[in-house]
């Protein structure tokens, strides 16, 4: 009689510890849970607001256009690789 109390009181205490790990876990896992789910819902909220903002047409102009000092900057390379080419002949 003895060995089965010891049987079921040893039993007893380790699902007692197994429970206590899944509440243990449990605890841990509800507020990283809640912060992703934060966390995807402002990252598609954020993506969609920027793509519109992005795709709005009179931005969009804006956008494409080249800065001055790249035009200016392109027109300098093109006059010295006509210059090298003039000299090369």
């Amino acid at each position: 009689m003895l060995l089965n109390s010891n049987y079921d009181l040893t039993l007893e205490l380790l699902i007692h510890s197994y429970f206590n790990i899944v509440k243990r876990e449990m605890i841990d896992m509800v507020p990283k849970a809640i912060s992703l789910t934060l966390v995807t819902h402002s990252k598609e909220n954020l993506q969609r607001e920027l793509l519109q903002e992005l795709y709005k047409p009179e931005v969009l102009d804006d956008l494409l256009k080249e800065s001055e000092f790249v035009v200016s900057r392109r027109k300098e390379v093109v006059s010295m690789v006509q210059a090298l080419n003039k000299a090369e002949e």
